[in-house]
């Protein structure tokens, strides 16, 4: 216990540090495969603290990179993070979306090499811009309209930094090597299978990764086994038809708009699952060009979920039969293109009993839930699968807090305390792990 006090006392002392990187971070948002500013932010702070640093394809592998915007975007973003302030020799490498720190500290003892994961990209979200609004009211809302972080990507960010701070003040400690990846695009779940494929956690003995607020709500809870990890695919899909004059000749037309249309609505009529939750949803739709078009295009963003692998395969097949039966019917050419997958997790059970007796003796953990759903999906599974298949141990851990309007709202915001809160209990994970 002496030792976890001492522990968190020097995590405590770099905190209003750590706050003022969320809030900087917080103002100069970006989103996937775009994240400049937070690349040359936390590439920065690492080289200055003594880490060695992997950057660009050295981290990312490009035919792993999907979604990724266009030309105009990346000239854009990438100037937008040098107006934010960072150092453009950071950030050169990324250039063209390999996005993305990794940093490798050594100790002088042997020991494993621990791995601990944080993602970096915001939302597609116009923040909140009334006075009730904290970054509003203190002076840190996103400087970037139409992008925020509204997940919290911000705080594991710093969580990050704060636990790399300590590391680095406290190298005498360190047995093995300490591995710290800062993940780009992890919303469009394609940003771990980039790593993963260009070998970011092959030599990973134990890996952890982890998330502020979801189904915890209080500040000082904390959850390791955390179970309901959700498979996910998703898809982009497109119908194509003949345009004609809506009023003259409606008959030469076949109406692209009206098969998406259809389509959706007999997507959400799949019968769920007898086994466990399955969800569908469509988030985007885009068609048509005039009044007095018949469209000639129409595409959508389809994704299923489900608690198994079982299931969410389940979804995608009864999906597929769907947007082919709708083809068919309303004379259309369907094209279907993967977009991303994220496969289901599971907690390293040793890791979860290890997790637990640390969190019992940490004074900055409230309270320990004996589980807890994440009830969504989560691309850090690439990671765990991979060093798990390799005989590694990895855990995803959830940190309570209040967030404002909810996750993805535009009114989200955090009890900054989470970021002390899960700094303390990796670095305690850490020291059990190698004492």
């Amino acid at each position: 216990m002496e030792t976890f006090l001492k522990q968190e006392e020097e995590i405590d002392r770099c905190f209003s540090e750590a706050v003022g990187w969320r809030r900087q971070l917080h103002k100069c948002p970006q989103t996937a495969w775009v994240e400049y500013y937070a690349t040359g932010f936390i590439a920065e702070k690492l080289s200055d603290w003594g880490y060695t640093l992997f950057l660009g394809q050295d981290v990312i592998a490009s035919a792993k990179q999907i979604l990724l915007p266009n030309a105009a975007k990346h000239a854009v973003e990438y100037q937008r993070a040098l107006k934010f302030g960072v150092k453009e020799k950071f950030i050169l490498s990324a250039k063209g979306g390999f996005t993305g720190v990794v940093a490798v500290l050594k100790g002088d003892k042997p020991g494993p090499t621990v791995g601990f994961r944080f993602d970096i990209d915001s939302n597609e979200v116009h923040e909140a811009g009334d006075p009730g609004h904290r970054p509003v009211r203190e002076g840190f809302v996103s400087q970037n309209p139409g992008c925020a972080h509204m997940c919290g990507h911000d705080a594991h960010t710093s969580i990050g930094l704060l636990l790399a701070r300590y590391f680095s003040e406290n190298r005498e400690l360190l047995k093995g090597t300490v591995k710290l990846i800062f993940q780009p695009n992890e919303e469009n779940l394609s940003g771990a299978a980039a790593m993963v494929a260009a070998g970011v956690v092959d030599d990973v003995d134990y890996l952890f990764g982890g998330h502020v607020g979801t189904s915890l709500k209080q500040i000082g809870q904390i959850a390791v086994n955390v179970t309901n990890i959700y498979p996910m695919s998703r898809f982009e899909v497109t119908y194509r038809g003949r345009a004609a004059h809506a009023a003259i000749r409606p008959d030469e037309g076949k109406n692209a708009l009206l098969g998406a249309c259809a389509a959706v609505t007999n997507l959400y009529a799949i019968a769920r699952h007898g086994n466990g939750a399955s969800q569908i949803n469509v988030g985007i739709m885009s068609a048509g060009t005039d009044w007095n078009i018949i469209p000639d295009k129409a595409s959508f963003r389809l994704e299923t979920r489900g608690a198994t692998d079982e299931i969410n395969d389940y979804m995608v097949s009864r999906a597929k039969e769907i947007l082919q039966g709708v083809a068919v019917m309303y004379g259309l050419e369907l094209e279907i293109n993967p977009a991303a997958v994220a496969c289901g997790g599971t907690n390293s059970p040793e890791l979860v009993a290890l997790g637990s007796k640390v969190a019992k003796l940490l004074p900055s953990v409230k309270q320990l839930m004996p589980e807890a759903g994440l009830n969504g999906s989560e691309d850090f599974t690439a990671m765990m699968e991979r060093v798990q298949s390799r005989g590694g141990k990895a855990m995803f851990v959830l940190y309570g807090t209040p967030t404002g309007g909810g996750h993805h709202n535009a009114a989200f915001d955090i009890d900054e305390t989470v970021i002390a809160n899960g700094a303390k209990f990796l670095a305690a994970v850490y020291r059990e792990i190698t004492e």
